[in-house]
C-alpha cells in the first residue's frame, strides 16, 4: 500500500503524536509524555480525550486503569493493546501475586496515598542514573515494587523522595497550576522545591551486604519474568507462590512479640541493625522506606538460604512455630506449609473440661471474681476459652448458678461475667 494512501487512512484515527510506551514504562509516566507531546497541559489533555466525566488523576490509574482507557490510547497511539496493557500494574498478576485489586491494596505494589490529585506516599522511586541517560525521561513500572530497591543496570540504590524537600513524586504535577506553562518542562523536576532529579548524588553499591541484596534482587525480577523459580528440596514452583513466603517472612521480621528472638538473631548474624518494626500507623512493609524494605528482604532471603535447614534451626532455637508462621496466611502455598507442618507445628495447652470446672470451683471458694483473665491466670493459659465454641456453653455446664458468667462470658478479657 503506497504510503500516501496509508497515512489517508489514518488520518483523524490516530494522534498527531502517537508517542509509543518504552520499555517498562508506568501508565502515568507515558500519559505525562503523550500530553507533552501535544503541547498540552496534562490534566487539559486527558479532559480533552475522556471528557470530565472520566477520573484519571485523583486515584492511582497505573492499578485501576480499565480496558476503555487503555483501548483509546492502544487505537490513538497504534500502540498493540497487549503492550499497552502492560504499562499497568495489574499485567503483575499471576507472576507477582495470585489477584490484582484496582481498588485496594495489593501484595508488593506500594501505595502512592492519593488525595485529590496530590500522592502523599512515597510509592515511587526512581534511579537518578535513569533518568539522566533516557533521551526522553520516564518511570518505570518496577519502581513501584516493594523488592526493588536497588536499579539493576546501574547498580545504584533507588530513591523514593525529593533529596532536598523529602517530598514523593508527583511528576504529573509539575506545571499544574502555573498558567503561564502550556507544557510540563521536565518530568524529572520536584513539583515542590523545582530541584532536578538527575542531579540526585548516588554512590555505585560495593559493599557486600547491598550486593548480595542486589544479586537476590535480580534472581527475583528474573522469577517474575519467567513465572518459576526453583525451590530447594521441592523443585520448581509459580512464582507468585514464592513471592507470598518472601512476603510472609518479611512480615514476620517486621513484627515484634511474637518472633523478637528470631528477628535479633538473624539480623545479627547478617550484622545489620534490626529495621524498626511494623506499627498501628504503618502495618504493611509497602509503606516502608527503601532503607526498611531492602533490611527486611535481606533477612527474609537470610532464612529461605539453604531451605529449609536453616529456618528450621532458627525457628526452633527461638520457639517460632506454626502459629506466627502461618498467621494470616490462608491458603499457605504448599512447599512452605509442608515444612512448618512437619517440623514447626506445636499444639498449643488447652485445658480439659475437668481442668476448668476445679479452676471455677477454686475461684469461688477464694472469693475471686470470675472472669476470663481469673479461669485464664489459674490454668496458666492465655485464654480459656479460645479453642471452645462458646464460653457460655462451657460455663452454663460447670457453673449454671452463675447467671453472670453465663451472660458475659463473649466479654473482652478482664471484664466481670
Amino acid at each position: 500500500m503506497p504510503a500516501r494512501t496509508q497515512i489517508a487512512r489514518l488520518s483523524g484515527k490516530v494522534w498527531p503524536a502517537h508517542v509509543k510506551p518504552r520499555r517498562d514504562e508506568l501508565l502515568s509516566s507515558w500519559l505525562v509524555r503523550l500530553a507533552a507531546s501535544h503541547s498540552l497541559k496534562l490534566h487539559t489533555f486527558c479532559a480533552l480525550v475522556w471528557t470530565r466525566r472520566k477520573q484519571i488523576w485523583n486515584r492511582d490509574i497505573d492499578k485501576c486503569a480499565d480496558a476503555g482507557l487503555l483501548d483509546v490510547l492502544a487505537e490513538k497511539t497504534l500502540t498493540p493493546p497487549e503492550r499497552a496493557a502492560r504499562t499497568t500494574l495489574a499485567a503483575y498478576e499471576g507472576y507477582l501475586y495470585e489477584r490484582h485489586n484496582p481498588y485496594g491494596n495489593t501484595r508488593w505494589i506500594m501505595p502512592v496515598g492519593v488525595y485529590h490529585r496530590t500522592r502523599r506516599r512515597y510509592g515511587l522511586q526512581f534511579c537518578p542514573r535513569c533518568l539522566a541517560g533516557d533521551s526522553d525521561p520516564y518511570y518505570r513500572r518496577a519502581w513501584r515494587l516493594a523488592f526493588v530497591t536497588f536499579c539493576e543496570r546501574h547498580r545504584c540504590p533507588l530513591f523514593d523522595r525529593c533529596p532536598r524537600c523529602a517530598a514523593p513524586i508527583n511528576f504529573h504535577r509539575i506545571e499544574l497550576g502555573d498558567r503561564r506553562k502550556w507544557v510540563a518542562e521536565s518530568v524529572t523536576l520536584c513539583h515542590a522545591c523545582r530541584y532536578d532529579l538527575r542531579e540526585t548524588p548516588v554512590a555505585r553499591v560495593e559493599s557486600p551486604e547491598d550486593c548480595r541484596a542486589l544479586q537476590f534482587q535480580g534472581t527475583l525480577t528474573g522469577a517474575m519474568r519467567r513465572g518459576w523459580i526453583e525451590v530447594s528440596g521441592h523443585g520448581p514452583i509459580y512464582s507468585h507462590l514464592y513471592f507470598t513466603i518472601l512476603h510472609q517472612l518479611m512480615k514476620i521480621c517486621a513484627t515484634g512479640k511474637r518472633a523478637a528472638g528470631l528477628r535479633e538473631a538473624v539480623a545479627r548474624e547478617l550484622e545489620i541493625e534490626a529495621p524498626p518494626s511494623l506499627t498501628e500507623s504503618c502495618r504493611d512493609i509497602e509503606r516502608l522506606d527503601v532503607g526498611g524494605r531492602r533490611e527486611l528482604l535481606d533477612m527474609a532471603h537470610y532464612l529461605l538460604d539453604e531451605w529449609p535447614a536453616r529456618f528450621i534451626r532458627l525457628c526452633e532455637t527461638y520457639k517460632v512455630w506454626s502459629a506466627a508462621l502461618l498467621r494470616e496466611l490462608d491458603p499457605a502455598p504448599f512447599w512452605y506449609w509442608r515444612i512448618v507442618h512437619d517440623h514447626l507445628y506445636r499444639v498449643s495447652y488447652t485445658p480439659s473440661d475437668e481442668e476448668v470446672r476445679s479452676a471455677v470451683t477454686h475461684l469461688k471458694r477464694r472469693g475471686v471474681t470470675l472472669c476470663k483473665r481469673s479461669i485464664s491466670r489459674c490454668l496458666g493459659t492465655n485464654d480459656v476459652f479460645r479453642k471452645r465454641k462458646t464460653g457460655a456453653a462451657l460455663v452454663t455446664a460447670f457453673a449454671p448458678e452463675s447467671a453472670r458468667l453465663r451472660a458475659h462470658s463473649e466479654n473482652s478479657m478482664g471484664k466481670e461475667y
